[in-house]
């Protein structure tokens, strides 16, 4: 969380630097994870996520591989800990997403190279080209729901038809052993007021039976872009204000363009932070305008930090 960072030299007096040398760390010189939208879209509407709400307002694209490479080079060596290909997208739509992972696989292959999806799209040919090659070595499956009802209301998905596609991908798993060992699975579902009676159902399907991680999310309003008029779907507690998250010290997020913006909920890219482009990765995680910003929040000081004054989480 932000409040175990610091900036080194910035310490006011001995006491603080003590606490900070024993109970903190440094803002690290590099990003722990990259997250990097490929393109945008998505084949759902997920009534917690914004996208079903700014679709129609922002630029449609494709990352070139060209500038996905420049990324992946500039990485290489850095110490950098996960790469998701996934913002305002699902990954499985991009009809070059296999290269792109082929890409982290060469620069960067220590890390991990996560995919993730709701794995409606998921086919017998793109399992194999993305788990069977090792591209891709992490993968978060986007889940809400036990039943069809449950599931069709919060992520405006056929039940059937997606769960079809995950089974292809559960019995691809169980058909090749040596290709699960080397992956990290989990399905995540995002703490909403719709599925908590079915959160036990889905911990023994995907847990115990599938032997996959099984994580509950804390729903957050999207930095206060989010229509929470929903109350029956989506409120499951009462939402706080989210000061202490690490986000801005821990990952930079990228959108298809190029822009780096602050954090995964700055869908409308209103904190623009630079654009690799023009910049490196290295020149803009530590360029003047991102230091401002996480002093500025290090400071509790959010008034240039939109969406991050209003950003609230069920936490």
């Amino acid at each position: 969380m932000a409040r175990w960072y610091y900036y080194p030299g910035e310490e006011s007096n001995v006491l603080e630097k003590l606490r900070n040398r024993i109970f903190r760390k440094p803002v690290p010189d590099f990003p722990k994870t990259i997250l990097i939208e490929t393109q945008f879209g998505c084949n759902a509407g997920c009534v917690f996520c914004q996208y079903p709400q700014i679709k129609d307002d922002l630029p449609r694209g494709r990352m070139t591989n060209a500038t996905f490479e420049k990324i992946a080079k500039e990485c290489a060596g850095r110490g950098v800990e996960r790469f998701i290909l996934a913002l305002d997208n699902e990954p499985l739509m991009d009809g070059g997403i296999v290269e792109k992972y082929k890409l982290l696989q060469r620069h960067c292959p220590d890390a991990k190279r996560n995919l993730t999806s709701n794995g409606s799209l998921f086919t017998d040919k793109k399992i194999e080209e993305l788990l069977g090659s090792g591209a891709v070595n992490e993968v978060f499956l986007s889940i809400n729901g036990y039943t069809k009802e449950t599931y069709e209301a919060l992520m405006k998905l056929p039940f059937e038809k997606s769960m079809e596609a995950i089974e292809r991908f559960c019995a691809y798993l169980r058909a090749n052993p040596q290709v699960r060992r080397n992956l990290d699975i989990a399905v995540k579902v995002v703490n909403t007021k719709k599925v908590q009676p079915e959160l036990e159902k889905m911990r023994e399907k995907w847990e115990r039976q599938e032997g996959f991680r099984f994580l509950v999310l804390d729903m957050d309003n999207r930095g206060d872009q989010l229509d929470m008029g929903q109350e029956s779907v989506l409120a499951a507690e009462e939402m706080k204000p989210n000061t202490t998250c690490r986000r801005p010290f821990h990952t930079l997020v990228l959108s298809w363009e190029g822009y780096a913006v602050i954090c995964c909920v700055d869908y409308m890219r209103e904190v623009k932070l630079g654009n690799v482009h023009e910049q490196s990765v290295y020149e803009i995680w530590n360029g003047p305008y991102f230091t401002k910003m996480r002093q500025e929040y290090l400071a509790a000081d959010f008034t240039n930090l939109k969406p991050c004054r209003t950003c609230k989480i069920n936490n």
